[in-house]
């Protein structure tokens, strides 16, 4: 091997083969995963395993391309050049999504032909970008305001969240989207940020103060009262709302008691529940889910994490949690090394993106918080949250090598 090859390879090399192996098994986990989950008939069980294979396996090969794409030739520097028609670009397709058709009431997909994709998935990348362009490492002396800083992030941050969440009318997404770009805001240690920093904390506690009071049983009895449908009764334009935004209440309802309403909005998420109280430790067997025959609706999607521990129990708990800590753990400890805060952005950012779905995703169908009806990345069925996520983790990794090259040039300067 010539010289010239054996630095390549070693380039290449720099990154940390540890995400690789993790990401690998969590795809292919997941796979295997969906091809048992879809199987809702014994008559067609080898044709629906092949068909979701080959599927799951193409949004694999893709996402795995963009992943070493993004390693090679991501730059931060190019991507300011050109962000702000990112943006723009990013924003028309999300306001494109509303155009057509819904699934599961959310207009979420551009459908083209027999292709689909989410743009709400490519915005969430683009906000870890949106904040380590414009408000990481900035020490400039003559700006005064947190205004001229974080004017581009904030913009991005709420207009692309209410669209998400009203537009297309998808509130899982839009509250991951928002949580990605909270914690992102919390990174860069400009003290003209502190103020929006300490606001951001607030708006969480506050989430999380008011998510609790809507699981109670009090609030229960405050919507399901009598007074409360007397009211909506008389007031038309107040009924109209509430009866579109009832829904989302009641996921709350279901959470905080999944008997409330077993043969109505708590069903599925009963049955969530009742399939992995079968799991005990090595499960009921790889395809031998009693849940997903028609008792879950999206089994090979968001109600994958159920028929994982149903089928595998705590050995399927592990082949999800281990993989993904390994990756939060190796992300964490590059953020504390790297120097820069666009880096540490990047790579946060990017932690951030994982640990947010899977929080909502597993939170919400265990009944610990609210269902939300996002993907547990990686492992769930769908091709744009695949290739989104493997981008993400393509600039992580990226970041990752830059930074084992440039301690090894210092060491070889020693």
């Amino acid at each position: 091997m010539s010289l010239n090859n054996t630095r390549k390879v070693r380039k290449r090399m720099k990154t940390d083969i540890m995400i690789t192996i993790c990401l690998v098994f969590l795809t292919l986990f997941g796979t295997v995963m969906i091809a048992s989950a879809s199987i809702t008939s014994r008559s067609n069980a080898t044709q629906v395993v092949i068909s979701s294979v080959i599927r799951q396996l193409i949004y694999v090969a893709a996402g795995f391309f963009v992943y070493l794409f993004m390693i090679k030739t991501f730059s931060l520097e190019k991507v300011s050049k050109r962000i702000v028609l990112e943006l723009m670009g990013v924003g028309g397709l999300l306001l494109a999504a509303r155009l057509f058709g819904n699934i599961g009431g959310a207009y979420a997909w551009i459908s083209l032909g027999p292709l689909s994709f989410q743009p709400s998935e490519i915005a969430k990348v683009f906000m870890v970008l949106t904040v380590a362009v414009f408000m990481c490492d900035k020490r400039a002396t003559n700006v005064k305001k947190a205004s001229t800083l974080i004017f581009y992030p904030l913009f991005v941050l709420f207009v692309f969240g209410i669209i998400i969440i009203l537009v297309q009318s998808d509130f899982g997404s839009g509250f991951a989207f928002m949580g990605i770009g909270g914690i992102c805001f919390l990174i860069p240690s400009n003290k003209l940020y502190k103020k929006w920093q300490i606001f951001i904390v607030l708006v969480v506690i506050a989430i999380f103060v008011i998510t609790s009071l809507l699981m109670t049983e009090g609030f229960r009895n405050f919507l399901t009262s009598d007074s409360l449908r007397a009211f909506i009764r008389e007031n038309r334009f107040l009924g109209k709302i509430f009866n579109k935004v009832a829904y989302q209440f009641y996921r709350f309802l279901s959470a905080g008691n999944p008997l409330w309403d077993r043969f109505g909005y708590s069903q599925e998420l009963l049955n969530s529940l009742l399939g992995m109280s079968r799991g005990n430790l090595t499960g009921v067997g790889l395809g031998n889910s009693i849940q997903k025959f028609g008792y879950l609706a999206s089994a090979s999607a968001d109600y994958i994490f159920p028929v994982i521990v149903e089928e595998l129990g705590i050995i399927g708990i592990a082949c999800v949690f281990v993989p993904y800590f390994i990756i939060y753990f190796i992300l964490i400890k590059y953020s504390l090394k790297v120097k820069t805060e666009k880096e540490k952005v990047l790579l946060m950012g990017t932690c951030a993106y994982l640990f947010i779905h899977m929080f909502l995703n597993i939170g919400g169908v265990t009944a610990f918080i609210p269902l939300t009806g996002v993907p547990l990345l990686l492992i769930s069925r769908g091709g744009t949250s695949m290739i989104c996520t493997l981008a993400i983790m393509g600039i992580s990794q990226n970041v990752i090598r830059k930074y084992n090259s440039r301690i090894e040039d210092e060491n070889n300067q020693w």
